[in-house]
């Protein structure tokens, strides 16, 4: 990918939920696009409302379409390559993909990505919204919330085993860089590969764009940018989230062998109605 100015200058003032910030304003704008994040969406971890321990239970309690004594669903750690080692000529792409990432930083994606690092079912609705052109709930659209979180579930699931095999090391380990959200960094924290938040993303957007076939196109725009801000913030490298995104879509698949599965996409269209 060719960077120059006028494509930095085309991210950098892109928000991904309101489309305004000429250069000028660009100090303003960013206020404008905190104020609303604090607003409408549930920051990181600490600024959560619900606690992380709560999140977890919320996603685990979550219906499961794919059960014991059925064909299991995906496990990436035997169809996905190993990532490709730091002494390895093919890892330029992903350095260059980290000095890239790092370009959005304290920009108006930058502060995107900050929020994207969220793992609340809440702010994965409210950050869909825009692309459904609904204000979505846990409280108006509880079986789109259901969904959400089970598919979510066993996309982080079938990426457990690759994580553990693979020991990758994040970019910030390597790099020696931190990142914008340094309470989340930690010195032993080597499962990099794949992305558990572009999984979580990718298989939310397939899911919803199942939901939603009209708005496919704003919904998966909005999955891909997900899985983007971690590369910005230095959390995973791009390989993480490409890999993240294909384990998604196999499990996907896997899903929709499953009636039940279907049973739940037909009653969360019936919420958006």
């Amino acid at each position: 990918m060719t960077l120059n100015n006028n494509t930095i200058k085309h991210q950098v003032t892109y928000s991904d939920v309101i489309n305004i910030g000429l250069p000028v304003w660009e100090g303003l704008v960013r206020l404008l696009v905190c104020l609303y994040f604090c607003l409408l969406f549930p920051l990181p971890l600490s600024a959560q409302s619900d606690s992380l321990k709560q999140e977890i239970e919320a996603y685990r309690n979550a219906p499961q379409y794919v059960k014991k004594g059925m064909p299991p669903l995906p496990d990436a750690s035997c169809f996905l390559p190993a990532p490709t080692d730091e002494s390895d000529t093919r890892f330029v792409s992903d350095s260059c993909m980290y000095e890239w990432g790092k370009t959005f930083r304290g920009t108006l994606r930058g502060d995107t990505a900050i929020a994207d690092a969220g793992y609340a079912i809440s702010y994965f609705l409210r950050r869909f919204s825009p692309a459904v052109n609904l204000n979505l709930t846990k409280e108006t659209h509880p079986q789109l919330t259901q969904l959400l979180l089970s598919v979510m579930n066993a996309g982080n699931n079938s990426i457990q085993k690759a994580k553990k095999r693979f020991a990758r090391r994040r970019p910030y380990h390597h790099f020696k860089e931190g990142t914008p959200i340094p309470h989340d960094e930690y010195p032993d924290d080597f499962t990099s590969y794949p992305s558990g938040h572009a999984v979580r993303a990718w298989m939310a957007a397939m899911a919803l764009s199942a939901v939603s076939p009209e708005n496919a196109d704003a919904i998966m725009k909005i999955g891909y940018e997900i899985g983007q801000s971690r590369v910005i913030l230095g959390f995973h490298y791009q390989s993480d989230v490409d890999a993240a995104r294909l384990a998604a879509s196999a499990t996907f698949a896997r899903l929709c062998a499953e009636k039940k599965f279907h049973k739940a996409i037909e009653n969360a269209k019936k919420e958006l109605k």
